[in-house]
């Protein structure tokens, strides 16, 4: 219906006074959604109380309260109800066609700032408030609240990873090599969503979480037989192959059960569950092939460069410690 009818989507604007019938707030009222049509290209049109009063008066607006107040008596009930409440609460529909719907969320949340910010180098007359009101602005602004900050709770994350895994191995190597392969999925699964137009939902939102809940599973048991492979054989080449052959097809096991459990959201009809059925699919696919190529390779070239990051960890502790008794 959208697309035959040119769409439905509106943000209100709700203009509060101790009398909205006052003829310098329909004025201000009138003027303001002039200028908005005038200059934001999103909105297609507008209504309001007093563009009906306008219409009503052959296309003039009355200087008088009291024609303004039978003009307004004279409308349908069922137009009047809608844009007025009593005579201090009224509303001024702005039209954006399909602009929410197409814009998104990130897009629609700029478009009210905007508008807030029309708002504020236009002022309504002294003692009028206004603010936006309506379902579109209720949606944005949650979801912009459920999505916001997906950047830092990831790197949140993959610090929390790291922290833990220092503290349990006590190796800067073995701490860094399940966190690396993350961000390449993280990238991965950016530039995936990027080019296929996904948009972050409160769901696709905890992405980033995620990837680091079940990619940084695998990195973590492939790399734990590794070095059980390791103390056995003492070449990493050979120990790296030996536990890719002995873990792969577990990893694989798993790694599918998952897909295909999660698959299962994709037949959803519901937007938000399909989409996220099917980038936690794609999430999970990248992090098992993040296991076993960039994974690998990492934990081989770490691995052969250990004594190097040792001597560096150490150079930097006794740099320090030449350093503190000079500060002192």
């Amino acid at each position: 219906m959208s697309e035959t009818f040119g769409g439905t989507d509106s943000i209100q604007l709700l203009v509060q006074a101790d009398d909205v019938t006052d003829p310098r707030v329909l004025e201000w009222m009138e003027e303001f959604s002039i200028y908005l049509k005038g200059s934001r290209d999103q909105i297609l049109g507008y209504t309001s109380i007093a563009s009906l009063t306008k219409e009503a008066n052959q296309g003039t607006l009355p200087t008088d309260r009291t024609i303004i107040r039978t003009l307004i008596e004279a409308l349908p009930a069922n137009w009047r109800d809608i844009y007025l409440d009593g005579h201090n609460t009224a509303i001024i529909d702005l039209n954006v066609g399909q602009t929410i719907t197409n814009l998104g969320t990130e897009g629609s949340d700029r478009l009210m700032k905007e508008i807030d910010k029309d708002i504020a180098w236009n002022p309504p007359p002294a003692g009028v408030s206004v603010r936006m009101t309506g379902d579109a602005v209720v949606m944005t602004t949650v979801i912009t609240a459920l999505t916001k900050g997906r950047t830092e709770m990831t790197l949140f994350g993959l610090l929390l990873i790291f922290i833990v895994l220092l503290a349990i191995y006590r190796d800067l190597i073995k701490a860094l090599l399940p966190v690396l392969p993350m961000l390449v999925v993280i990238g991965w699964m950016g530039g995936v969503m990027y080019i296929s137009g996904m948009k972050y939902t409160p769901l696709t939102a905890c992405l980033g979480a995620l990837i680091l809940g079940v990619g940084s599973e695998y990195a973590i048991l492939m790399m734990e037989r590794f070095y059980e492979e390791l103390e056995k054989i003492g070449e990493p080449r050979k120990a790296l192959s030996t536990a890719t052959r002995a873990i792969g097809s577990a990893l694989i096991a798993s790694g599918l059960t998952t897909i295909f459990g999660f698959a299962a959201l994709i037949s959803s009809p519901f937007l938000i569950t399909n989409n996220f059925g099917m980038v936690t699919v794609l999430a999970i696919v990248f992090a098992l092939a993040t296991t076993f190529t960039v994974f690998v390779v990492l934990i081989y070239r770490m691995e052969l460069r250990r004594e190097l990051v040792k001597n560096a960890i150490a150079g930097i502790f006794k740099a320090f410690r030449l350093i503190r008794p000079e500060e002192s």
